[in-house]
């Protein structure tokens, strides 16, 4: 008979064992079933490596079609360090007839070179000064494959500008990744669904999803390619511009060696990117404000001419420019000292970055402020005698009219560009500031346009505030006075005075532009076209009388005898514009603008034009603004969307 104390002994042993066998099992099912997938990947790249290659960008189109930015593939040659051969009799062959074949670089440097570059890696290691070779030598390359184990051609897809420098700042340029860049980017990985089930097929489910980027990877630094590079309204972000990259995977020894290839998969561009920019219009934009710059006082210059029936952007431009193929060849430092040092800037984008006194073009907010919170009619008088004197001091106000223009009313005040009937808007008729300032930012001052681009700035709209914060003073009614004729603090840039005319021309409406007509995604990219439609980011609070009111002043600067903008004229259609000559610096020239729009009963196109320290308006910045609009006007049936 047992005795008590076995029994325990026994019962004891039992639980321990069945402890035991339950802990078995729960490791068991930890390793086959709750790990399964990192324990997976972990196998997986145990006997397996996998090789990246680049992925060639998405092409950049105009509207029509016509290519902007494509890729130039260019050969380069490569070295497979694990194929090398491991005698070096054999190393010494193949650095002899490497050096014959490429002829600029001695067999002793190739071996030293080759024996740096051997190892058991898989990665390919360009070979240094073989890249963008020509055809001869890859045809002999080829041809010597046999004799040249470890040595390869590969193709590479390098971005082209082939128009060189026009469009330069609005497309911007795409260069190699940067280490910053790289690091907040390593953690993207290219759309699953765009991936198909290639690697489930292959039996290669441990492999990771594809990296998006890699140390070789080209993105875009300024402009559209920037702009383009992903959809970053989406979670996780999706490539536009960026490709697909290639990738092998092989199965390797424990020594990281290949033993076979058991997947490959091809790289694939990106999308294929529409913009709303004319080519043609671009083209005729750009030489006619070369022309007005050098053959005028001007320094530097930009223009915007925007489609209000679509929102785009069909010309942009900015003076001087640069060829965006030299951050792709790379400068040298002599060309990147003078592209650096160049006081005019010419790597400035300064039609949405600069900002300067929009002068007389900003009587298009002072008008409709006037209209709207004051008791002026369209026919209430002032008398302009050249000059006004306002303060203790007796501070003279000038118009830009010496003699002065006599009795002026309100749409000869626009259409002559009168100073002092603006003046006197303020003086007289109390027009204020604050006023002004407010309708100023309805109009689209003050405020950075809704465009996306890097580079782009808001200008400024001063106050009371901002005076007494730079300068410690109060606000004086002279600085009501710069501010009515766009002088003073205020700043804006080319596209937001572009903007403000359109508001006017629309009827109110403030709309967004854009430089996107449509994106075409690859077809492994499973996605229907995506197409950019106008929109518009609010009205303004501007009773419609008064709007027309104000247009009819910049219609009739075209169609009076002493209007500045009389040179629109001589074209086929109607046109309403105003000019504008702003002081900045005590002693330089003023810069010029003009801003139109036509045609003035059903408007389409808006121009507008500033060169700097180019003087009168009328004669420097309208040459361009009318070069343009005719460009426009013709190409109507071309730029409307048939989609």
């Amino acid at each position: 008979m047992d005795s008590p104390t076995s029994n325990r002994r026994i019962l004891v042993l039992g639980v321990a064992f069945g402890l035991v066998l339950m802990s078995y099992i729960v490791r068991l099912w930890t390793l086959q079933v709750a790990n399964w997938t990192p324990y997976t990947l972990q196998a997986s790249a145990n006997r397996t490596s996998v090789v990246y290659g680049p992925a060639p960008r998405g092409l950049i189109l105009d509207c029509a079609g016509r290519v902007l930015v494509d890729n130039q593939y260019v050969w380069n040659v490569e070295v497979v360090p694990n194929q090398l051969p491991t005698r070096e009799d054999q190393l010494e062959q193949i650095s002899a007839i490497l050096a014959g074949i490429l002829k600029d670089v001695s067999a002793s440097r190739l071996r030293d070179t080759l024996q740096k570059l051997r190892s058991a890696q898989i990665q390919t290691v360009p070979l240094p000064g073989a890249q963008n070779v020509p055809f001869e030598i890859v045809a002999h390359i080829e041809e010597r494959g046999r004799d040249l184990p470890g040595i390869r051609i590969t193709e590479q897809a390098k971005r082209n500008y082939p128009h060189g420098t026009l469009a330069a700042h609005l497309l911007g340029y795409a260069r190699g990744i940067t280490k910053e860049r790289l690091e907040s980017y390593q953690y993207l990985d290219y759309p699953d669904s765009a991936l198909g089930d290639t690697l489930a097929t292959s039996g290669l489910k441990g492999i990771r999803s594809l990296p998006l980027y890699g140390s070789d990877s080209v993105v875009g630094q300024t402009g559209v390619e920037r702009l383009l590079e992903l959809d970053t309204h989406t979670a996780p972000p999706v490539p536009i511009l960026q490709g697909r990259r290639s990738r092998t995977v092989y199965e390797v020894d424990a020594r990281n060696v290949p033993l076979r290839m058991i997947h490959d998969e091809s790289s694939a561009p990106g999308a294929t990117v529409y913009l709303t920019l004319d080519l043609q219009i671009q083209s005729i934009a750009e030489q006619a404000l070369e022309e007005a710059i050098k053959g005028s006082t001007g320094k530097t210059g930009a223009v915007v001419c925007l489609d209000l029936q679509t929102g785009g952007i069909i010309a942009m431009a900015s003076y001087p420019t640069f060829d965006p193929n030299g951050w792709v060849r790379g400068w040298s430092p002599e060309e990147f000292e003078v592209l650096n040092n160049d006081p005019r800037r010419p790597l400035f984008d300064k039609a949405i970055g600069g900002q300067y006194p929009p002068a007389s073009t900003f009587k298009i907010v002072s008008a409709a402020a006037a209209l709207e919170t004051t008791s002026i009619t369209d026919t209430v008088t002032h008398v302009c005698k050249g000059i006004i004197y306002e303060g203790a001091q007796h501070q003279p106000y000038r118009c830009w009219l010496p003699q002065g223009h006599g009795t002026v009313e309100f749409y000869r005040g626009i259409a002559q560009s009168c100073d002092v009937y603006f003046y006197e808007l303020v003086r007289k008729n109390g027009l204020t500031s604050t006023a002004i300032g407010e309708y100023a930012r309805q109009f689209g001052f003050g405020e950075k346009p809704s465009i996306d681009l890097a580079g782009t700035v808001a200008g400024l709209v001063p106050n009371r505030e901002y005076k007494r914060n730079r300068t410690g003073e109060p606000w004086h009614t002279g600085d009501s006075l710069n501010m009515v004729i766009g002088q003073g603090w205020l700043l804006a840039t080319p596209l937001q005075v572009a903007i403000a005319t359109g508001a006017l021309a629309t009827g109110g409406e403030i709309i967004e532009p854009t430089v996107v007509r449509k994106i075409a995604w690859p077809s492994h990219m499973r996605r229907e076209p995506t197409l950019f439609e106008r929109k518009v980011v609010r009205h303004l609070d501007v009773k419609p009388e008064t709007l027309q009111k104000v247009a009819q002043g910049l219609r009739h600067a075209v169609t009076f005898e002493n209007g500045t903008a009389r040179m629109f004229n001589a074209l086929p259609f109607d046109v309403a514009a105003k000019t504008g000559s702003a002081q900045h610096i005590p002693g330089k020239t003023a810069h010029a603008w003009m801003t139109a729009y036509a045609p003035f009963e059903q408007p389409r196109f808006v121009v507008t034009v500033l060169v700097t320290e180019g003087g009168y308006g009328s004669t420097t910045a309208g040459p361009p603004a009318y070069k343009i609009l005719q460009a426009a006007m013709a190409a109507q049936q071309r730029l409307t969307p048939t989609e």
